[in-house]
């Protein structure tokens, strides 16, 4: 699972405090690093962080990622009263996890990632977000057809900037089919809206303002019916913010000899260590066709 995908998971589930001295340039010249991605939020209902190895620091698209996944390291996050929880391998999901509800995440409270491969250990910090989005207001269109005879609404999702704080926002989407399994457990199926470069959104020259993302998707009434829409909102720090947009350039820009690669930010401290492990609060709107 890539950074790119942690964070849909997540949605689905300049640098700020998280900043290090690390220069990403310097690990240009590593053969092999420790990749360790790791984002905390007071809405989280599981702790997650991945630790794995790569010989790419772009975090271009991995084939096998059992290959890569590192199972055996020693996962503990701490705040500054150090109160601390350790984070156990989940052979499903190759995360580290542990139960959030043992030890909560709080906003504008510091949080510190400790992660031992071997003899190595790494290190890193961050601060949750103050606020999280209020309201998310959304708008559908009317449908119309494209160029395949498909028909197509426009959703345009709306939230009111958090006033007299700088803030990065990523916005997300999905159209969801919930299943009851043979055990009576909810499952949800579904697809992920393309919002596209709307999904990351800053208040530069904007404060106080209005910001808005646009989607479209298949808007048949047969094919909807009986689905909803789970729409989601991050509040991130700056480092988060960075990370996945420079994901997302890259995979965009993939093949594309006429573009340089996006380095994406690192405050992971330790030998060839990489990473981002970051804060972030996140607001949910459900919305049944």
């Amino acid at each position: 699972m890539t950074i790119k995908r942690l964070f849909t998971v997540l949605l689905f589930a300049g640098i700020s405090s998280c900043e290090t001295e690390v220069d990403s340039d310097d690990l240009l010249d590593q053969v092999e690093l420790t990749i360790i991605t790791g984002y905390i939020s007071p809405q989280d209902l599981t702790l997650k962080v991945q630790v794995s190895k790569s010989k790419s620091i772009l975090l271009k698209k991995i084939d096998d990622i059992n290959e890569l996944v590192i199972s055996n390291a020693t996962v503990v996050i701490s705040d500054e009263e150090e109160n601390e929880i350790t984070l156990f391998f989940n052979d499903r999901t190759l995360n580290y996890e542990a139960d959030a509800s043992k030890f909560p995440i709080i906003p504008e409270k510091k949080y510190f990632l400790s992660v031992k491969v071997g003899d190595i250990e790494y290190k890193a910090s961050c601060t949750i977000p103050k606020n999280k989005i209020e309201t998310i207001s959304h708008n559908i269109g009317k449908p119309k057809e494209n160029d395949f005879l498909i028909a197509e609404s426009k959703l345009t999702v709306s939230i009111q900037d958090i006033e007299n704080v700088k803030n990065y926002y990523v916005f997300g989407a999905k159209i969801i089919e919930v299943t009851i399994d043979s055990d009576e457990e909810s499952n949800e199926f579904g697809r992920l809206l393309d919002f596209e470069s709307d999904q990351f959104a800053t208040d530069n020259n904007r404060e106080n303002a209005t910001l808005s993302a646009s989607a479209l998707f298949e808007s048949n009434k047969n094919f909807l019916q009986g689905q909803k829409l789970k729409i989601r909102v991050a509040n991130t720090e700056k480092i988060l913010f960075q990370a996945l947009r420079s994901s997302y350039l890259n995979t965009l820009n993939e093949g594309n000899a006429f573009i340089e690669p996006v380095i994406p930010p690192n405050n992971i401290k330790g030998e060839n260590g990489f990473g981002v492990f970051a804060g972030y609060q996140i607001t949910i709107k459900e919305v049944v066709f």
